[in-house]
């Protein structure tokens, strides 16, 4: 009786382990996977086949092994709705979305056809007033929501239609206007959408009223001469965020809070409520740089942006380098005479060597810079230096009095990382030497930079710059030679070593009266806060006033990475000079914060 019963045990647990072995042999093919293939087929767009696949939970899961078939033709099958919404988003209201899944390789693959079927269009845009009165005096029309009849009826662009209609309205006195998309209307028989949105933009609010909480070391007056309205103006939304920026723009608040109640007092005046929270006033920075224009060094940097509570910034800075050492100090002034206008005393010694000369100097300055509005500001200035030059074994010595002024036109939309726009600058500045008064001279310059996203989403930009200088009064070599134009380095012809390039006197770089230069980079910003950069810059230099256009320009063009930042991009370039003379290394590397331009 004991044999009989561990017979039968045995023989049933050997049943089992059959049974297993054979189900383990049929799930094997999935079982045994890392992954599993998906792919879309049909004609269409690559934005459109990118969209199915951010829908996707196949395609998301695709690094996840499954346990059967039949659980792969389902999570497939699942995709099938989301697909189908995401097709009618873009337009596409006959779609049809079918899957199927092949097992005969050895990695299972998960097909969906997809017919898009034709994109409806827009037909009628209606916008209704839900006020007794409108009381705007310029009605919104289809073009202020970036909608145009004919074109496809894409449900981002519809729903933007909302914010677009009430920056509409906050920009024309209404605080909290209130703005509703009805249900769009499809018309499969003319395959066309109509749309019909309906506001509410009363009451019309004033400015009232402003308080601030959160200045402790900032002074109350900082704050209020930067206030862009007057009390009682029509409400408009963009004040506030120019407020907040002129706010944010001297690093004195980490945090800049503007609100309001939703509705106006019975006056119709709106008060505004500004909470502030103040940063620390010091920074001290210090770091070690290697560049081909200076050599490897150190600098320190110490600053204090509220020295006396209205936001007054002193900078204290020292560079020491193997081919430059400098020691400066700014002191900048903000709502001098005008809350428009700033006043920046300066100071600084230093020497500096290269290829074309070795210079000692002394100087100090006064520059008052204005906004002149929103795009336009301007600079002048007076500034007296000393200086000590060495060119050709020969040594002279310079005090010159200059008066630079500046008018720039900046329409970029970043300083250090621009992705769009336009900078266009003009700087006249006439100097004289006081220790020789027979020498003066007219130094002219300009230049502009355009920047243009090539795709969406600004992950491709080409960017673009020119600059011209002129020097009119004196000869070339009575000209003092740190005042001649040069050219190469990382701000100016990247592939050629630092102030290289320029007229020649018994095989020594002397400079020049005038000069030109050009460059463009096309910037791709990948995944990961990476990117790569290939530019090509351009120039010469040249003996006088004139440009002398026929002659032959120095090449230069490299590739560079760049490692994007809240504050800045990292740049990483190597360039190489395409009209290498025997004096010129092989490439150059340049390492800095911010792009070339």
């Amino acid at each position: 009786m004991l044999f009989l019963n561990f017979f039968l045990k045995f023989s049933l647990f050997f049943l089992l382990i059959c049974l297993s072995s054979e189900a383990e042999a049929r799930l094997l093919p999935f079982l045994s996977q890392d992954t599993y293939r998906v792919r879309i087929e049909g004609e269409m767009a690559p934005d459109i086949k990118n969209l199915l696949l951010a829908v996707s939970e196949t395609y998301a899961l695709k690094d996840r092994p499954i346990a059967t078939p039949e659980m792969l033709r389902r999570r497939a099958a699942n995709d099938i709705a989301p697909m189908t919404r995401a097709l009618r988003s873009e337009g596409f209201y006959k779609s049809e979305i079918s899957s199927e899944m092949r097992t005969r390789g050895e990695i299972p693959e998960i097909i969906f056809h997809v017919k898009t079927g034709p994109a409806y269009l827009i037909n009628e845009i209606l916008i209704i007033s839900e006020d007794t009165e409108p009381s705007v005096q310029h009605l919104p029309k289809p073009k202020d929501l970036n909608l145009v009849p004919g074109t496809r009826a894409r449900a981002p662009e519809i729903l933007k239609g909302v914010d677009l209609l009430k920056n509409f309205f906050r920009e024309r006195g209404t605080a909290t206007p209130e703005v509703t998309l009805k249900t769009p209307v499809v018309r499969h028989s003319q395959k066309t959408v109509d749309l019909h949105y309906t506001y509410k933009s009363e009451p019309i609010s004033l400015f009232g009223d402003l308080s601030v909480e959160g200045t402790r070391r900032v002074k109350p007056l900082y704050v209020e001469n930067r206030i862009p309205w007057r009390k009682g103006e029509l409400f408009r939304a963009s004040h506030l965020n120019r407020f907040r920026s002129q706010l944010m723009q001297d690093g004195l608040f980490a945090i800049v809070d503007i609100h309001h109640p939703p509705l106006p007092d019975e006056d119709l005046f709106l008060p505004v409520h500004v909470n502030l929270i103040e940063r620390s006033p010091r920074t001290i920075k210090a770091g070690v740089f290697h560049e081909p224009d200076t050599g490897t060094g150190i600098k320190v940097d110490w600053e204090h942006r509220n020295l006396r509570g209205m936001g007054e910034r002193l900078n204290q800075s020292f560079t020491f380098a193997e081919r430059k050492k400098e020691s400066k100090t700014e002191y900048r002034i903000p709502d001098f005479m005008d809350k428009r206008q700033s006043l920046r005393l300066s100071g600084w010694v230093g020497e500096e060597e290269s290829q074309a000369y070795k210079s000692e100097e002394g100087a100090f300055g006064a520059r008052i810079f204005r906004q002149l509005c929103p795009l336009w500001s301007a600079s002048t200035g007076v500034q007296y230096r000393l200086s000590r030059t060495t060119q050709q074994d020969e040594t002279k010595t310079f005090g010159l009095i200059s008066f630079p002024q500046e008018l720039i036109r900046d329409q970029r939309n970043s300083i250090l990382n621009p992705t769009k726009g336009m900078r266009v600058f003009w700087r006249v500045e006439p100097l004289r030497d006081t220790l020789d008064t027979d020498v003066w001279f007219l130094k002219l310059a300009t230049g502009m930079s355009v920047h243009f996203p090539l795709i969406a989403e600004e992950k491709l930009i080409f960017s673009m710059r020119g600059s011209l200088g002129s020097i009119i009064g004196e000869s070339n070599l009575s000209v003092p030679a740190d005042e001649r134009f040069y050219a190469g380095g990382g701000g100016s012809i990247r592939g050629y070593s630092y102030k290289s390039i320029g007229p020649e006197e018994k095989g020594t770089v002397v400079g020049g009266r005038s000069m030109v230069e050009t460059g463009g980079e096309l910037r791709w910003r990948m995944e990961n806060n990476f990117g790569l950069v290939a530019f090509l810059d351009g120039g010469q230099v040249f003996t006088s006033s004139e440009l002398q256009l026929e002659d032959e320009f120095y090449w230069g063009a490299g590739l560079g990475l760049r490692y994007y930042t809240d504050f800045a991009p990292f740049r990483l370039d190597v360039a190489f000079p395409l009209n290498r003379r025997s004096q010129d290394d092989s490439f150059q590397i340049y390492i800095s914060i911010g792009q070339a331009f």
